[in-house]
């Protein structure tokens, strides 16, 4: 969800009409409003409830509890082996080299893709050829970008078997789609004088680009490919489903074998890693003074407006004598090749005859698609479920926001007593608690919901709910950190409390975000359903898991097909709510 613009205002004329007439607002109408949009996100709620709430069925799986006693009474105990921290440094090695190869792949086919998009790097409206192609660029990307990087994988591995290449590929493609989109409206975005002038004078298109349009996108897209390079992090770890290597594939094998005491040091090793790498990317983009996390989430690429010429220019400032952004440029060629060298990854297999011959016949295996067992009635059936697995996942989300965002956003002045202190260690801890959510992946999540819950749509949103809870709450917690205080100050002045004064301040301003951020992480829990469900959960995801695993290729077509259709309509239908809130 990038690139959403407000509507042009009205124009006013100088005797005070307006351009366009509009309808007076009264309180009344203000409050049906509120009372309609309730009404319009209980229902969902409510009907996803009783979908996943059958009646008679049994719910909670009691064997399951001992299991789940037994895996938190290890946390204090996990495993310190001198030769299984090795392998766990050797899995955090390997995690890191797949992210960086990943996005670095993203990057390249980013670049590419959105100076293909971009309107600004076209001097004249292009011909009809260019246009044709385009568009078939653009849809390749949707449709790209709408198959969740797990399920790539899993058709990568039926063609280049366990190769380190598939984690490489399975993050490369759907985040360089991602990121064709956001680099071509970053370009479109950006002042195009320079560009236009070296045009003007004879200088050929390439180096008119070099020299008039990435100077200026470069902060934008370097701050970007950090945000990239934190999630493919994530997603590395999730792809340890399918056993390419890496902490995920090392945790998987833990869980399996039921060996708590090494699945908490695993885990510990993916808190202490995403800590990091998140601290990193913040100081980077923070230090850069271009956008932030919850920016790019909310698809916003320019600097906020508003902001003062003083600001800009320390802004400025900041960003071109960054250290952190400096440092991290440099070390940026030696750590591609360093993680090209450690990981084993090789091209050669993508132009071996037995890569040919396999790719030949998947694609042939893949058409023409057919039903899955039970014909359209179990298609509907697992369509059904994966949105209402994504809706309650979402309120989770929700509930886990409210809950902490508050409490984890920075203190405006330094603590300098004891209410301050107390404040500062609020947000320590909510912070780690939203770490945690975000850094476990979700396939975890739903094993352990699935030590108490039985198969089907609960612990597959409970699963999805904590972990988009996790950031969701990061995006709107640091989004609540960049709202003007002046509000609070003069509510304060009047004598208003604290805490009254601060939400008053606070809410009205953030809930356009807040919407933005919530729809924009619901198109994301649709495409992670095909995560928890191949695991276990219900959905699309357990079909697709299903026929994988008995090699029905036609029917995988259909389930991807009706992945791809609900994905788009779900983002088409996102984005028009999201411009109807805002008019």
């Amino acid at each position: 969800m990038t690139g959403l613009l407000d509507r042009p205002p009205a124009t006013v004329d100088p005797g005070g009409g307006s351009a366009r007439s509009r309808r007076i607002v009264t309180g009344r109408v203000v409050w049906i409003r509120r009372l309609m949009g309730l009404l319009l996100a209980a229902g969902p709620v409510a009907w996803a409830l009783h979908r996943s709430l059958p009646p008679g069925a049994d719910l909670v799986n009691r064997g399951g509890l001992p299991l789940l006693g037994d895996l938190f009474a290890s946390a204090l105990r996990p495993s310190l082996e001198p030769g299984f921290l090795t392998l766990v440094l050797d899995a955090v090695g390997v995690t890191l080299a797949f992210a960086t190869l990943g996005t670095t792949g993203a990057l390249v086919i980013g670049l590419v893709g959105g100076l293909i998009l971009s309107d600004a790097a076209w001097t004249r409206p292009p011909r009809w050829p260019v246009r044709v192609v385009r568009l078939l660029l653009r849809s390749v990307l949707v449709a790209v970008r709408s198959v969740h990087e797990l399920v790539w994988a899993l058709l990568f591995v039926s063609v280049l078997g366990l190769d380190p290449l598939v984690a490489v590929l399975a993050i490369a493609l759907p985040f360089g789609a991602q990121t064709a989109q956001v680099f071509g409206q970053t370009f479109d975005d950006l002042p195009h004088g320079p560009l236009r002038a070296l045009r003007n004078a004879g200088a050929s298109p390439v180096p008119a680009l070099v020299y008039g349009l990435l100077p200026a996108a470069a902060p934008l897209l370097l701050s970007y490919s950090f945000y990239r390079f934190e999630c493919a992090i994530r997603s590395t770890v999730l792809l340890g489903v399918v056993g390419v290597g890496g902490l995920g594939q090392a945790i998987v094998v833990s869980l399996q074998s039921r060996n708590w005491n090494e699945v908490w040091t695993l885990i510990g090793a993916v808190l202490l890693l995403s800590a990091l790498v998140d601290l990193w990317s913040t100081r980077v983009r923070s230090d850069m003074a271009v956008v932030t996390c919850s920016d790019w989430s909310g698809g916003r690429t320019q600097h906020k407006r508003g902001r003062s010429a003083q600001r800009d220019a320390a802004a400025i400032v900041r960003r071109t004598s960054s250290r952190w952004a400096r440092w991290s440029a440099l070390v940026l060629l030696p750590g591609i090749i360093v993680a090209w060298l450690t990981s084993g990854v090789s091209l050669a297999g993508l132009t071996s005859p037995r890569t040919r011959d396999l790719t030949g016949r998947l694609l042939q295996d893949l058409w023409p698609p057919q039903l899955p067992s039970g014909g359209w009635q179990v298609l509907i059936g697992s369509t059904l479920d994966t949105i209402a697995m994504a809706i309650l996942a979402i309120t989770v989300a929700v509930i886990i926001t409210v809950a902490l965002g508050p409490w984890a956003t920075s203190p405006r002045h330094p603590p300098t007593d004891h209410a301050g202190l107390a404040r500062l260690a609020t947000r320590s801890i909510s912070r780690a608690v939203l770490l945690v959510l975000r850094s476990i992946p979700p396939t975890v999540w739903a094993v352990v919901a699935l030590l108490v819950l039985f198969p089907g749509v609960l612990p597959g949103a409970l699963a999805l709910g904590l972990y988009t809870g996790g950031i969701l709450g990061r995006l709107v917690a640091e989004a609540w950190e960049s709202i003007d205080t002046r509000a609070t100050d003069v509510l304060r002045h009047a004598g208003v409390t604290q805490r009254v004064a601060a939400v008053a301040a606070t809410v009205p301003p953030s809930a356009q975000q807040f919407l933005t951020y919530t729809l924009y992480r619901f198109e994301i829990c649709l495409r992670d359903t095909a995560v928890v469900g191949i695991v276990g959960a219900a959905g699309l995801g357990q079909l697709l898991a299903e026929n994988l695993a008995t090699f029905k290729y036609p029917t995988i077509t259909t389930l991807l097909a009706a992945s791809c259709v609900l994905s788009i309509t779900t983002e088409l239908a996102t984005r028009r709510l999201h411009q109807a809130t805002r008019n």
